[in-house]
């Protein structure tokens, strides 16, 4: 299981970002641009206090936001419980939830969480046969702790096509065992999601890679750590570790060809997108996880993550997806995990929240609360 990264913002690293990174051939002899400007100044910052989620939920990962069909839909990856589902788990793997509550100013209500037979969250992300039958078989609480092992679905940003209404959720597929370290990507895809009445689907794509659902197999570049839409074009980045920080490559594609592997093209500065990730530079400093959306208020992008190692948040802005973006500027000190040795983790903004134009924008993080909980918390950012 992946109990530590629920406490431990290290973790959050997630094979999703990084067990890909060996393979990661960017030409790091181009820096980061900070020639965007300075980020965006804040006027003033309030704690809105935790989101209350089911009672059953003992903490949750992720937590990415979108407008989907007239709700927020909120989307998460590992969710321990309290007690089993109908499967006879108390672990998702992915889960969540929506609200018609689009006012953040009290907090959020009517956090809706579809249900199993048991009154606990069923799965998000569904499993293929394959995987729900070797999960079924290896993931036993009867089994010896050391011979448990799973396939998890971590579910990334998603973003809603203006053309066709769908919503396009990436998402790593993990293998597990328990652990804090015992989990490796195999790779990463986007699952299209029609409508919120109904889960969303894992299209095949087409890859001879023995794993058919993933668009970006193990090696590929891994674009989960955020994602936007800008008209036609879906942008998403993806994030390597340099150091103690972590730089963020970009791809794209048209939402009509994003299932199409070749569709892809990259970044590669100057100007330039190429078809071969390996040419692509990084365009920023961040996470491996943020947000990206365009600020009306700023009349930029807007970039938010959890700063590395530390419980703040902070934002960068540009006024094109690919940069140049401003330097980090910290706007939110979260408060401290109950565990002095962890980290405030998965910062990230909700779009379809602002006020004001963009004047007022809404930011949530996760803090660790004890063995295997957490509490996600709102803050409202108000810029000047």
């Amino acid at each position: 299981m992946r109990a530590c990264r629920l406490r431990v913002w290290v973790l959050t690293i997630i094979a999703s970002a990084l067990s890909c990174a060996p393979a990661v051939r960017t030409r790091t002899s181009e820096a980061p641009s900070e020639q965007g400007g300075p980020a965006a100044a804040v006027l003033a910052v309030r704690d809105l206090g935790a989101l209350r989620f089911l009672g059953v939920i003992r903490g949750r990962d992720g937590g990415s936001s979108a407008r989907f069909r007239g709700r927020s839909v909120w989307v998460f990856g590992d969710t321990p419980l309290d007690y089993p589902g109908a499967d006879g788990s108390s672990w998702r793997s992915s889960t969540w939830c929506w609200t018609r509550d689009f006012d953040a100013r009290d907090g959020l209500s009517d956090l809706n969480e579809p249900l199993d037979s048991n009154d606990t969250p069923g799965e998000f992300l569904p499993f293929t046969p394959e995987e729900r039958e070797y999960n079924a078989v290896h993931n036993r609480d009867t089994l010896p702790v050391d011979e448990r092992s799973r396939w998890a679905l971590w579910p990334g940003p998603l973003v809603v096509d203006p053309v066709s209404g769908k919503a396009f959720v990436f998402y790593s597929k993990v293998f597990s065992k328990v652990g804090p370290w015992a989990f490796e990507a195999v790779g990463h895809s986007i699952a299209v999601w029609d409508d919120p009445a109904h889960l969303p689907a894992r299209p095949n794509v087409g890859m001879d890679t023995g794993e058919p659902t993933l668009l970006f197999p193990k090696g590929d570049a891994p674009v989960i750590a955020g994602a936007v839409g800008v008209g036609e074009w879906v942008y998403a980045y993806a994030a390597r570790r340099e150091g103690l920080g972590f730089e963020c490559i970009l791809g794209r594609a048209t939402f009509a060809n994003a299932l199409t592997r070749s569709a892809w093209q990259f970044f590669a500065g100057k100007g330039r997108w190429s078809n071969d990730w390996h040419e692509a530079v990084p365009v920023m400093k961040a996470a491996p996880m943020l947000s990206v959306h365009w600020n009306r208020h700023l009349r930029r992008y807007l970039a938010v993550y959890s700063t590395p190692l530390t419980n703040t948040i902070e934002i960068r802005t540009a006024a094109r997806p690919e940069g140049p973006w401003s330097a980090g500027r910290v706007v939110a000190t979260g408060r401290a995990p109950i565990d002095k040795e962890a980290w405030d983790y998965c910062g990230m903004a909700h779009a379809e929240l602002t006020r004001s134009n963009g004047r007022v924008e809404y930011i949530t993080y996760l803090r660790g609360t004890g063995f295997l909980s957490s509490e996600m918390r709102l803050v409202e950012i108000t810029f000047r």
